[in-house]
């Protein structure tokens, strides 16, 4: 599972107040089709690096599968929200 930094142990970066993302909430879902288990997180917030995220590992798993990868990028409207909002580094 892919984690960002700041949720590394021992990390020095310090979550500073009003970032959204100490108090977003994640539910790990399961479903099974055709013999084989997806699993997603569901989020109560979107931040910038999740799209990303995503589409790496759905192009990780294509890979690890041997089949072609048939996802596509998000469209621009979703990316400048995104982008446009208070993002902490």
């Amino acid at each position: 599972m892919a984690r960002s930094l700041l949720y590394q142990p021992g990390s020095p970066l310090q979550v500073p107040p009003g970032c959204g993302l100490c108090d977003r909430v994640e539910v790990p879902v399961s479903l099974r089709k055709n013999g084989r288990i997806y699993r997603f997180v569901l989020r109560d917030k979107v931040v910038v690096e999740d799209i990303v995220l995503v589409m790496m590992k759905a192009a990780a798993f294509a890979i690890s599968q041997g089949e072609s990868y048939a996802g596509t990028p998000p469209p621009r409207q979703l990316k400048d929200f995104l982008i446009k909002q208070d993002t902490v580094i």
